[in-house]
């Protein structure tokens, strides 16, 4: 069985992609042939990723008629992709999964590609059922259909793009309902939110994200704290956005949090771009900007320094931030936004208050500075990550669902699928 990844970008560009990634990374190590096909790329290219818009002129051509397109209010709308590229080496491939497709594959590329291979599309955000939107952050139009919509941004001379969002939607909503496409979502939220939006001629599945635990480290707390230079008495909060000033993750709330607790002497890392506005607002707190992180043994090093992670983005799916605080032994503190009371339960592995809720989130955030359980909350959600989000499992089921969805097509999808699968090392 030889498989093809498509998303947006390599794991530098964002979470989904970075699940992309990992996903074609693992599959390969399990035995599977596996290519990403990767729209942008953001560093030098792994041995198995190519480029989805073939490269030199047909890059250029993809990524300028989908500007083009954009401008005109149909993001996305012609599948280039596919008739320049994807389309050439599908049939060297049994299965075909997508990822991330905001702002540069065609929903109708998986329409056209779910005729001749089974397809899998893994929903990472909204914008898979809206209009554009990564996240309707409070309207409902998208439950009925998407049409003046207040997140739309200027075009590139300036005017506002034209309002297509419901043609966009439908164009959504048509390829979900006819083609056999199953959707796979990190989060029951997130399936929640896709159900009000649209219908699936293949009922859809639900496969928590995964933390590879190889790089988090085995020693203690105290020990990583003294590597980092950071004095083993501070009490330790990470907070984390790959770009802090972003509104829907909620970093005012963050910050005003912080402030609350200054009394208490936190020490607080920031891992992200960290602008003046954001390091006046810290003023009075001991911190320290780490800036982006694209070493993940680093990165898991400075998650595993923290007492506390503190999170409060408004609006996500099962972000993988949250899975790596975990994974360091990291208790929770933040809002119980989308996905996340999937991850932390209050009392157990961190505690989550309702989002927007400053007071509570300052008392939960004290509370948890004060608390004698903060490090077995710590040792708990470690172990949540290897129950429940470990890589074997991840790779486990999206296995078994290629093969349980390979046998449910018509003989025109799984004709290729003949070959003996090797087993994954358990």
């Amino acid at each position: 069985m030889k498989i093809a990844i498509v998303s947006k970008s390599d794991r530098n560009g964002g979470g989904a992609s970075r699940v992309a990634e990992d996903l074609a990374t693992w599959l390969n190590d399990a035995g599977y042939p596996t290519d990403h096909f990767v729209a942008f790329n953001c560093k030098e290219p792994l041995s198995f990723q190519q480029s989805l818009y073939a490269g030199g002129r047909r890059f250029k051509l993809c990524k300028g008629i989908h500007e083009t397109t954009n401008e005109y209010g149909f993001r996305e709308l012609l599948p280039v992709e596919y008739w320049l590229n994807l389309s050439r080496v599908l049939d060297n491939y049994d299965i075909v999964h997508f990822h991330d497709l905001y702002t540069s594959i065609s929903p109708v590329t998986l329409a056209l590609t779910s005729r001749r291979k089974p397809t899998f599309f893994t929903v990472h955000d909204c914008s898979a059922f809206t209009g554009g939107c990564l996240y309707p952050m409070g309207c409902e139009k998208f439950t009925t259909h998407c049409h003046q919509c207040p997140q739309l941004p200027a075009g590139k001379h300036k005017d506002k793009i034209p309002d297509r969002t419901r043609e966009v939607q439908a164009i959504k909503r048509w390829v979900s309902r006819h083609f056999n496409i199953r959707y796979i979502f990190p989060s029951h939220w997130m399936v929640q939110q896709a159900q009000q939006a649209l219908k699936f001629k293949i009922s859809p599945t639900v496969i928590p994200n995964a933390i590879d635990l190889k790089p988090f480290p085995s020693v203690t707390k105290t020990q990583i704290k003294i590597n980092l230079n950071i004095s083993e008495s501070r009490k330790v909060i990470v907070i984390s956005a790959h770009v802090l000033d972003d509104l829907r993750k909620g970093v005012k709330y963050a910050v005003t949090a912080l402030q609350s607790v200054r009394d208490l002497s936190p020490f607080v890392l920031i891992v992200g771009f960290c602008n003046d506005e954001l390091k006046q607002a810290l003023e009075g707190l001991e911190f320290r900007e780490m800036g982006y992180i694209s070493d993940p043994s680093f990165l898991a090093k400075v998650y595993s320094a923290a007492d506390i992670m503190l999170f409060c983005s408004l609006a996500d799916n099962l972000p993988l931030t949250v899975l790596e605080a975990m994974a360091g032994s990291t208790p929770v503190v933040g809002f119980s936004t989308g996905g996340v009371p999937e991850m932390i339960q209050t009392g157990h592995n961190g505690i989550l208050v309702e989002p927007t809720n400053q007071q509570a989130l300052n008392q939960a955030l004290r509370q948890a500075l004060l608390s004698v359980n903060l490090e077995a909350m710590g040792q708990q959600a470690r172990k949540d990550i290897e129950n429940n989000f470990s890589k074997a499992a991840f790779v486990e089921r999206h296995l078994q669902l290629y093969q349980d969805f390979k046998h449910s097509l018509p003989k025109i999808c799984i004709q290729s699928l003949v070959e003996a699968e090797p087993v994954i090392n358990k």
